[in-house]
């Protein structure tokens, strides 16, 4: 398993600075709320979910897409609640 120091954790606060508005206020209420209670299990699928392009990332969160990736599925949903 991957150990995130706070080097990872400052490039994917980084990552998380979208071209999309929506993203941007998404992500900024996430990771004011719940990005350092994540462990590295849950970093890792936020680096995953990341990897996303803006589009398809907005469709995932606002619910009008699926993923066929199963294990991002409660992330997504703790980032939609935030």
């Amino acid at each position: 398993m991957i150990e995130f120091d706070d080097t990872a954790k400052r490039k994917i606060r980084f990552q998380t600075r979208r071209g999309l508005l929506e993203l941007d206020l998404v992500f900024g209420r996430f990771m004011e709320r719940e990005f350092e209670q994540l462990n590295n299990q849950e970093l890792a699928q936020l680096v995953e979910i990341l990897e996303f392009q803006d589009q398809e990332l907005l469709a995932l969160i606002n619910g009008s897409a699926q993923t066929d990736k199963a294990h991002l599925i409660p992330m997504l949903q703790r980032i939609r609640q935030a």
